[in-house]
């Protein structure tokens, strides 16, 4: 799964990849991945080309060290930045960074929030190493699949370049004062949601109002930025919705397709946490029953692009 139904919506443009797992997909078998034969794979102007599983596909996950990088080990919890192709046993592509348009995306490793075969597959793996993982059913999305790209009962076939990590949790110092206008929310930096704390009966701001809690100095977020965020979000009525850490950890969101991100985040650091209330009439007109007393989003922004 990747993030909730409802960031999926108010994100409705965004790509989000298929990687993130669901609890249902999550098997219990605890084999140590292992090398064996696997589909062949070819290099065409640097991408990645596999052909289509010959036979029945191997039971068991098969991990393949294409090039070795020099990089430093990925350990258990790190953020993931990579680029990768999956497709299918049979050769049908489902998924790939390589296509037009895409970029290489980031994931929290070895700690469940992808599925089994990536976690058991890629960690102790060094940066800048080319990998190839035969995935089966019950290491990928199991029984139920992922409909439509995935059928249920799939064998995958990934190619992933593992080429930097990225930071799990921001860096930068709690700001002392917080705007009256807006929930008080948690500027201590832990491996949870900070809590917004909503007052009932607490109305929204009329006005799209944003504050940094927690100050970052990293690079700025501008207008076109793609930014790696973790984000926890409630409805002005009380109602909690979305929790990134509690859907698959850290996500890329480009801030012009999540309402209020653009501008509340203009100017915000990389290291900072951002508490931006959206008022009901900024976001599009199908989205407004929805979020109809308003929106508080508190956003820590991980990294910039």
């Amino acid at each position: 799964m990747t993030v909730s139904t409802t960031t999926r919506r108010i994100a409705a443009a965004l790509t989000v990849p298929l990687l993130i797992v669901s609890a249902a997909a999550c098997g219990s078998d605890d084999d140590k991945a292992e090398s064996g034969a696997v589909p062949s794979v070819s290099t065409e102007d640097g991408k990645p080309k596999i052909e289509k599983g010959e036979g029945d596909p191997p039971k068991d996950l098969k991990v393949k060290v294409l090039k070795e990088g020099k990089g430093k080990k990925i350990a258990k919890g790190d953020v993931l930045n990579a680029s990768y192709h999956g497709q299918l046993w049979d050769g049908k592509v489902f998924d790939s960074t390589w296509q037009k348009g895409r970029t290489a995306a980031s994931f929290q490793i070895g700690t469940g929030n992808v599925i089994k075969g990536w976690d058991e597959g890629l960690v102790g793996k060094k940066l800048g190493s080319r990998v190839q993982l035969v995935i089966p059913p019950e290491k990928g999305y199991g029984a139920q699949g992922q409909p439509p790209q995935i059928p249920k009962n799939s064998t995958l076939v990934f190619v992933v370049d593992l080429q930097k990590t990225m930071p799990s949790k921001i860096d930068g110092k709690p700001v002392d004062t917080q705007n009256a206008e807006l929930p008080k929310v948690d500027n201590k930096i832990t491996d949870k949601a900070p809590e917004i704390d909503l007052e009932k009966g607490a109305k929204a701001p009329e006005a799209l109002t944003s504050e940094t809690i927690v100050e970052g100095d990293g690079k700025a977020v501008k207008d076109s930025s793609t930014i790696l965020a973790n984000f926890t979000a409630k409805l002005w009525s009380g109602k909690p919705f979305a929790n990134t850490w509690e859907q698959g950890g850290p996500q890329e969101f480009p801030v012009q397709q999540i309402p209020g991100w653009k501008e509340g985040l203009k100017g915000a650091k990389a290291g900072s946490r951002v508490v931006i209330s959206v008022p009901e009439k900024d976001f599009p007109k199908e989205q407004r029953a929805q979020f109809k007393s308003g929106v508080v989003f508190s956003v820590d922004v991980l990294d910039v692009k």
